[in-house]
């Protein structure tokens, strides 16, 4: 009997099977050539972290102008398939289903053109009002997510994700806190959500019969008056009725707190993650915190979620998932959940990553 039953279940959404319920969810590396071409160490970093049931490539800008970073992988031109293709070849060849993350950054794309850290400061007001973008912008980016789509497709991906979550360009449209607008993508939630339906519509008319279409939502923002978790979950019915497939559960802008009962071994991210599983009918995934696979099999067991992603875990051990499959988890170099992450930096830094 293997020792992570659950973990070890494969599930069946629509015609995928995912052989087993561990995640690794979309984490940049900033590795990607100044265009947004696919380099040999984003091909190094999916190759070595083989053994989750689900890989999803990390956030991928669907436009130049809705990076966040200038290193960041682009889906933005169609010489980007071909990279984008070997990635995923790799992480069939690992044996996992492949998914992409659709990512624009919305206001916080505007940091690339600061020209120092005085303007950047001074220019927070200028940010927040950048999103107020006018309906032909808004056109462009539904293009160019549905464009993005139809190349994921064409690259071999089988499951395609819009990032509506930490704070970027979905999140800003869904917080009352950034969005300004006074028309109709402002206001009610009915209208704050409306952009996201939009592309929700448009992506999955552009994949359908060839990959399934899901979201990592922000159901909830951490900063009071911002997304609240009525609003989130309403949301999260309403891309479900849309035609999404499963839900990819995080949060907003800033994390929730308040949502994590005191003394709870989960994250309050996990927290949201079964709050929004009891609501839906598709499957969640649900994650934040994992560092162990005792962890993750107890929150299967608790029906915290359906699947369960392991972000920092997997950028610390690379082998964390095979050895969870061979049930061998004391020889997991653990994550030591430093303040700020030395993988995004200079991953030989990592203690953990340095240990092995």
């Amino acid at each position: 009997m293997a020792k992570y039953p659950l973990l070890m279940t494969p599930l069946r959404i629509r015609n995928i099977t995912v052989p087993n319920r561990i995640v690794m969810p979309p984490m940049v590396i900033f590795q990607a050539e100044d265009d947004g071409m696919v380099a040999p160490a984003h091909l190094e970093h999916y190759k070595r972290r083989s053994g989750p049931g689900l890989m999803i490539v990390e956030g991928t800008a669907v436009s130049p102008e809705g990076r966040i970073n200038r290193r960041q992988l682009g889906i933005y031109f169609d010489r980007h398939i071909e990279g984008l293709a070997r990635l995923a070849q790799i992480i069939h060849e690992g044996g996992a289903i492949a998914g992409i993350q659709l990512h624009h950054a919305g206001a916080l794309a505007f940091k690339e053109t600061m020209e120092n850290s005085q303007k950047q400061a001074m220019g927070v007001f200028f940010r927040l009002g950048k999103q107020q973008l006018m309906i032909s912008g808004l056109r462009r980016i539904r293009d160019a997510f549905k464009d993005a789509a139809h190349r994921a497709v064409e690259a071999g991906f089988d499951i395609v994700e819009i990032h509506g979550a930490h704070g970027y360009l979905f999140s800003q449209f869904l917080s009352p806190l950034k969005n300004w607008r006074i028309d109709k993508y402002g206001g009610k939630i009915e209208n704050r959500r409306r952009l996201l339906l939009d592309v929700l519509r448009d992506i999955c008319s552009e994949v359908e019969g060839s990959a399934l279409a899901t979201c990592r939502l922000g159901v909830a923002d951490g900063h009071k008056g911002g997304l609240n978790l009525s609003d989130g979950l309403s949301t999260a019915l309403v891309l479900q009725n849309e035609g999404l497939e499963f839900l990819d559960v995080s949060s907003g802008s800033g994390a929730p707190s308040y949502i994590r009962p005191a003394g709870s071994p989960y994250s309050a991210r996990l927290h949201l993650a079964q709050i929004a599983k009891s609501a839906l009918s598709i499957p969640v995934i649900g994650g934040g915190g994992v560092r162990r696979p005792d962890l993750a099999e107890n929150a299967l067991r608790d029906k915290m979620a359906d699947l369960i992603y392991v972000g920092k875990g997997i950028l610390a051990d690379p082998t964390w998932a095979q050895k969870t499959i061979e049930g061998k988890p004391d020889s997991i170099s653990v994550c030591r959940e430093c303040k700020v992450c030395f993988y995004y930096t200079d991953f030989t830094k990592c203690p953990a990553h340095k240990k092995k």
